[in-house]
């Protein structure tokens, strides 16, 4: 009976406190899911759209657009294309204007050509009178020698008077002078009319001042054509990055200003910013870990690291809120992702924050990768396609910085039927290779190529290694310097030098630059430009103290002029000790690439000059200046072979980019501060 009525007063209990409990308990299990899962619970957060509006260089009607809102994009893919009339008809008149100047050209030099001809006949011609001239005279002296004689004899006879001997010996004596100075005459036209010839000869070759500067003009006109050339293909719009199309802003026939969006296109993946509650934001700090998960997905938790905290609490964005009527206070906090992803912008993510000073687990290293690359270094991604059409071990990296893209060259390239393909390839900030090669016309192969530099007049410099093949082989692919110019999408070549052969054309040069016994040892991998000149970096061979040697070209156009290299300012410039920790010993190192920044600091990266194995390592020169070069350590790079540098194209930083050989190709952005 007591059993009973127990059981009566606890069904009653649970009748009244049930509602209650079921509040508590879905409350719970909301702030479970929301804020649970380690010390500072889960937030959400959501990929950060990164915006980049496409827009044109000058005012131009839109011509057509190529996609639609929604679709994706990959970088250098063309989305719009402007009207290129008015300045094809700017370009036919500066080719009309350069083929009046080289006509012009054409007629001064023939001008030129037939004054002096006519000058040359004219010499001849008074030549010929005065030859004409010495003859009659001498013949008139020998006829007034024998009329003397005849005289004499009849003044002795007394049949003549004295006064007509005198009058003979005066026509004669007249005769013998200017018989005595035709010659003499002669003489000096003969030389007039060689340095006429000589004047001709020499206008054939170099022309006259007014020659020179109609060529000059002529130089002016194509310089002009090449810019006109290289503003019509900036009417071609295109991606510079991986995103989808969010708004079409003009349609074809309006026009767009210089700077006035065409379309728009949003990118997320690299960055998501999270609502942090109040009480849980307060104690984030930047630099604190985080781990993330797409929601709706299923897989492993991605890691990130806090890279920006909101200034102040405010309300978060309704999409934020745990109960849509109930408004939420936070911090927006913002999340770098080890590895960017392709998410849509908007994706939502859980997250957790881990202090910095909590021990935080490895990071599983991406997919793509074998080599157990550190945390710092990223892989880059190879279109499919791309990587069944060509071999790509990054040897060299060139900063594009109007085009928001790098330019990457490759030691080898092709396969076995396209070995030597004269490709560079186009690659975004965040290391996703452009699917197209860009063509470098003008040259059927080129080998072993190992950097790549700009010049001050558009220019772009390419260098093959100048070694040896490990066939004992060098032909001429492995030997290119090329000088090239931008032509459509890709380029051509401008100029095209040989140094293994030039400098084994003058022995004496090579052992000034440091070679005393030739070339064979000969391996080139840096290059850079900087006020004119050229800077090439040795890999090998190294100096008797074992430190790296850079050379310097003052004159560079005299190299594409097949002039010798003393003639282009070749000299030894600079020595420099560039070590290489290998297996943890030092090692001597050679330079890998150089790079001249605008404050004047020169930045090297190092390899093993001949020792197998990976290792490099990153220097810095304050003042560098001829002579001994005192580099100051940023980095090493263990495991890894630093291969080319350039600034990167987010501010404050290096882009290094690693040869890995048969690995996956990887790029590092390194923190840069004086």
């Amino acid at each position: 009976m007591k059993s009973t009525k127990t059981l009566h007063r606890m069904q009653a209990a649970l009748q009244r406190f049930a509602p209650g409990l079921c509040l508590v308990g879905t409350l719970g299990a909301a702030a479970g899911l929301h804020f649970g899962d380690g010390a500072r619970g889960h937030v959400v957060g959501f990929a950060e759209a990164t915006p980049e509006a496409i827009a044109p260089t000058e005012i131009a009607k839109v011509a057509a657009v190529h996609v639609r809102v929604g679709d994706e994009v990959t970088p250098g893919q063309i989305v719009a294309e402007l009207d290129t009339s008015a300045i094809d008809a700017e370009i036919a008149v500066a080719e009309a204007e350069k083929t009046r100047l080289e006509a012009d050209v054409r007629a001064s030099e023939s001008e030129i050509l037939q004054k002096l001809d006519a000058d040359l006949a004219s010499l001849e011609r008074e030549a010929a009178r005065q030859r004409e001239e010495h003859l009659q005279v001498s013949a008139e002296a020998k006829v007034l020698d024998g009329e003397m004689a005849r005289v004499k004899q009849l003044v002795e006879d007394r049949q003549v008077v004295f006064e007509e001997l005198a009058k003979v010996d005066l026509q004669h004596a007249a005769a013998a002078a200017l018989a005595a100075e035709k010659p003499r005459t002669l003489k000096l036209l003969a030389k007039q009319i060689q340095t006429a010839e000589a004047r001709r000869k020499a206008a054939k070759q170099e022309g006259s001042a007014t020659a020179d500067k109609l060529a000059a003009d002529v130089r002016f006109a194509e310089r002009s054509i090449e810019l006109l050339k290289q503003r019509r293909a900036g009417y071609v719009l295109r991606a510079t990055r991986r995103g989808r199309v969010a708004t079409i802003w003009k349609q074809p026939g309006e026009v767009a200003v210089a700077g006035d969006p065409v379309l728009s296109i949003v990118r997320g993946g690299a960055r998501v910013v999270t609502c942090v509650p109040e009480r849980v934001s307060l104690g984030v700090r930047e630099g604190d870990g985080a781990k993330l998960w797409i929601r709706g997905q299923q897989g492993g938790a991605l890691r990130g690291k806090t890279v920006a905290l909101g200034p102040l609490v405010a309300e978060l964005p309704a999409r934020c809120w745990v109960s849509p009527k109930i408004p939420m206070w936070g911090r927006e906090i913002t999340v770098e992702l080890d590895a960017p992803l392709d998410v849509i912008a908007g994706q939502a993510f859980d997250v957790v924050f881990e202090p910095a000073s909590a021990p935080l687990a490895s990071p599983a290293p991406p997919a793509a990768t074998a080599n157990n690359l550190p945390a710092s270094v990223l892989p880059m991604k190879l279109p499919d396609a791309l990587s069944k059409r060509t071999r790509f071990e990054p040897s060299g990296i060139l900063a594009r910085e109007a085009e928001g893209r790098y330019l990457v060259v490759s030691d080898d390239t092709g396969q076995q039927d396209t070995e030597g393909a004269p490709w560079v390839f186009g690659m975004s900030k965040d290391g996703v290779i452009e699917p197209e090669p860009l063509q470098v016309d003008g040259i059927d192969e080129i080998s072993d190529v190992e950097a790549i530099a700009a010049g001050d007049a558009g220019e772009i410099y390419l260098l093959s290694s100048q070694s040896y093949s490990k066939r004992g082989k060098r032909k001429p692919a492995r030997t290119a310097l090329l000088r090239l110019r931008k032509d459509g999408r890709g380029f051509r070549v401008d100029g095209e030098a040989h140094l293994a052969e030039l400098l084994d054309a003058d022995p004496a040069q090579a052992a000034a630059l440091g070679l005393p016994k030739g070339t064979r040892a000969l391996d080139i991998e840096g290059l850079a430009y900087q006020k004119g000149a050229l800077y090439f970096g040795l890999k090998a061979p190294l100096d008797a103290q074992g430190h790296a040697m850079i050379w310097q070209v003052t004159t560079p156009s005299a190299l594409f002029a097949s002039k010798p290299l003393a003639s282009a300012g070749a000299s030894l410039w600079a020595r420099v000790p560039v070590d290489v920790e290998l297996a943890g010993k030092p090692t001597p190192g050679g330079i890998s690439d150089l790079l001249f920044l605008p404050d004047g600091s020169l930045v090297i990266t190092s390899t093993p000059s001949t020792a197998d194995g990976d290792a490099g390592a990153l220097w810095r020169v304050e003042s560098p200046a001829p002579g001994a070069l005192t580099p100051l350590l940023v980095k090493r790079f263990p495991g890894l072979k630093p291969e080319g540098v350039a600034p990167s194209l987010s501010a404050g930083k290096l882009m290094v980019v690693f040869d890995t050989g048969s690995g996956v190709p990887s790029f590092e952005e390194v923190p840069w501060a004086r």
